[in-house]
């Protein structure tokens, strides 16, 4: 069962509209069926779709595995001791609970799968982003560790297979990243650059240029929201494979939807943005000995026929 704590924004504000503009995933007559069945509840009983929320109100949610989205569950723990978990994550799978995703989430499959009682994760990936990842086993450690994420200490890498190719060795790019205001029909996750955003850092450096296509390592300077990917766009070498950046808002819609494929001409359906972690470093919080932790990013990206003679050394 799903749990969250309603905090009030709006002074009256009904069950509905309030699950309609919270959880976009799902239409209004959805959510109202989901309410009518008792699937929803307020403070453990069940409510109307016109109930009035009161400030920190318990919705609950009961919601069956089979609802959400399929993921793949394959994961490669590469370190793990009493306080921390550092894994090798694939590039269809979220972290944690977002959106469609409550059950079927990295944490709960390791959960699930080794016997941890309880994990957090100290850093994030896009659910489409593979690679190594760091996970405490308590709280206290997520915090500690937490730190050295807020003061830039972890050192990370990270490859892509970006559109286009590089004409010189490296780009540089230092354009300021900012949310964007949901206005109308923009897609309010996307970032966006903007002189009012925060300063951003990003290098790219190629490594092997082909048939339209670069495959680059990254270099981040900064830890924006979606840096690497808006960056890359901004560029004009947007990920292969990214729904949201590199095309329309429209367009993102309409694949999210299921209304259109994620077909990248001329090297075809590409499931997922090929974005890799490679390398993360970053102190022990209990020994304060420097970690280092490598992901190979071939394996995730000859996934796809296509990028082959691109990606293979």
């Amino acid at each position: 069962m799903q749990k969250f704590k309603y905090i009030r924004h709006k002074e009256s504000e009904r069950l509905i509209d309030f699950l309609v503009q919270r959880f976009t995933y799902r239409q209004r007559e959805g959510w109202i069926q989901k309410i009518s069945s008792g699937a929803i509840k307020v403070n453990g009983e069940q409510v109307d779709p016109d109930w009035i929320l009161v400030n920190r109100d318990i919705v609950s949610y009961i919601r069956p595995r089979s609802e959400e989205p399929k993921i793949d569950t394959r994961y490669n723990i590469l370190y793990v001791d009493d306080l921390i978990v550092v894994v090798e994550k694939n590039g269809n799978i979220p972290i944690s609970e977002s959106g469609k995703y409550y059950q079927n989430t990295l944490l709960n499959i390791l959960k699930e799968g080794e016997g941890f009682p309880e994990l957090y994760a100290v850093h994030r990936l896009d659910k489409e982003t593979s690679g190594v990842l760091l996970i405490a086993r308590t709280k206290e450690v997520a915090t500690q560790l937490g730190k050295q994420f807020f003061q830039r200490i972890p050192e990370k890498e990270y490859h892509a297979i970006l559109r286009g190719e590089f004409r010189e060795p490296e780009i540089l790019t230092e354009a300021p990243i900012k949310k964007v205001k949901k206005d109308g029909n923009r897609v309010g996750i996307r970032q966006e650059v903007t002189p009012e955003g925060k300063p951003s850092k990003t290098l790219f450096i190629a490594k092997r240029v082909q048939q339209g296509l670069t495959l680059a390592k990254v270099k981040l300077f900064t830890g924006r929201t979606h840096q690497i990917r808006c960056h890359a766009e901004y560029a004009g070498f947007p990920i292969l494979g990214d729904k949201l950046y590199g095309q329309t808002d429209e367009t993102f819609v309409q694949i999210m939807k299921g209304e259109r494929e994620p077909v990248y001409e001329p090297y075809g359906r590409i499931e997922r943005q090929l974005l890799h972690a490679s390398y993360l470093s970053f102190f022990h919080p209990k020994t304060g000995r420097k970690m280092r932790f490598h992901s190979d990013y071939r394996s995730e990206f000859l996934q796809y026929a296509c990028l082959k003679n691109l990606v293979v050394e």
